[in-house]
C-alpha cells in the first residue's frame, strides 16, 4: 500500500442479501478491491470487509423496511476510525446521505457518501407524492448546503451513486446542469469513457486522482449487481 495515495470505491450491491452465492461473490469483490475508504449503496454491513469502521445513512429514505431492517441506502467503511459524522434526516436525502470525516495515510480527509435518488424515486412507490426527477434534485439541493458547511482546508472525497452518467446521456439537461453545479467544487475522476461504464457509481474529490480502474456487474458466475463498481488511488493535490 502506497502510504501517499488513498484508494476510494463505491459500488452499488442491488440488495444482495446477506447469505447466498451473489452475496458472497459481492463480499468478496469488495474484500478484493482492498480500499481504505469504502462507500456501498443499496446493501447490507455484512457485505462490508472485516474490520474496519462503519456509519450509515440510516433507514429513513421514505420505503417500508420492517422486513428487510439490515438493508441500508448508504453505508462508508473506513480503514480509519470516523468521527464528525452527520447524516441528513429530512426530505429527499433522509437515509441517503452521510459525511464523516477521518484521518488517513495522506492525512485528514472528509468523506460525503451518497446515494442520490433515481429519476423515478417516490412516483409510483414509496410515498408516491413526488414527480420524476423532484427527488434527485431535491436531494442535490441538501447535498449543495450541507457541503457549504464543510471546513475547505480538509479535502473532501464524494462517493456512491450519483444516478446520472456524465456527461450527459439520456437525462434532461436541466437535471445534469444541477448536478453538475453541484460537484463544481469537486472534480469526478470517473466521468467520460470508462471501462464498464460509463458509470452512474462515482467518486469526485479536490485531490489528486492517479487511477480509475472498473469491475463489471456479472462475473462468470452470472449476474452481481445492476451497477458497475469503481476504486479511485487518491493523492494530495500539487500546488503549482
Amino acid at each position: 500500500m502506497d502510504n501517499n495515495e488513498l484508494t476510494v470505491a463505491t459500488w452499488n450491491t442491488m440488495w444482495a442479501t446477506g447469505s447466498g452465492p451473489r452475496a458472497t461473490r459481492v463480499r468478496n469483490c469488495l474484500r478484493d478491491v482492498n480500499a481504505d475508504l469504502l462507500v456501498v449503496t443499496e446493501g447490507r454491513r455484512d457485505l462490508l470487509p472485516d474490520g474496519g469502521y462503519v456509519v450509515d445513512a440510516g433507514t429513513n429514505w421514505g420505503y417500508d423496511v420492517t422486513s428487510t431492517p439490515h438493508r441500508r441506502k448508504t453505508m462508508l467503511w473506513s480503514r480509519w476510525p470516523l468521527t464528525d459524522v452527520v447524516a441528513l434526516t429530512s426530505r429527499a436525502g433522509a437515509g441517503r446521505v452521510v459525511t464523516a470525516q477521518t484521518v488517513s495515510s495522506i492525512g485528514p480527509i472528509r468523506i460525503l457518501a451518497v446515494c442520490i435518488p433515481w429519476a423515478s424515486a417516490h412516483v409510483s412507490t414509496g410515498r408516491c407524492d413526488a414527480k420524476t426527477w423532484s427527488e434527485h434534485l431535491e436531494c442535490c439541493d441538501q447535498i449543495e448546503e450541507l457541503a457549504t458547511q464543510f471546513d475547505p482546508r480538509i479535502p473532501t472525497v464524494v462517493a456512491g451513486d450519483f444516478n446520472q452518467r456524465v456527461p450527459r446521456v439520456r437525462q434532461p439537461v436541466r437535471v445534469a446542469d444541477r448536478l453538475t453545479g453541484l460537484m463544481a467544487r469537486w472534480t469526478i475522476h470517473t466521468r467520460g469513457v470508462v471501462d464498464h461504464g460509463p458509470l452512474i457509481d462515482h467518486v469526485a474529490s479536490d485531490l489528486e486522482c492517479t487511477s480509475v480502474r472498473t469491475w463489471p456487474g456479472s462475473d462468470e458466475v452470472g449476474r452481481l449487481s445492476d451497477h458497475s463498481g469503481v476504486v479511485c488511488s487518491l493523492r494530495a493535490a500539487t500546488v503549482g
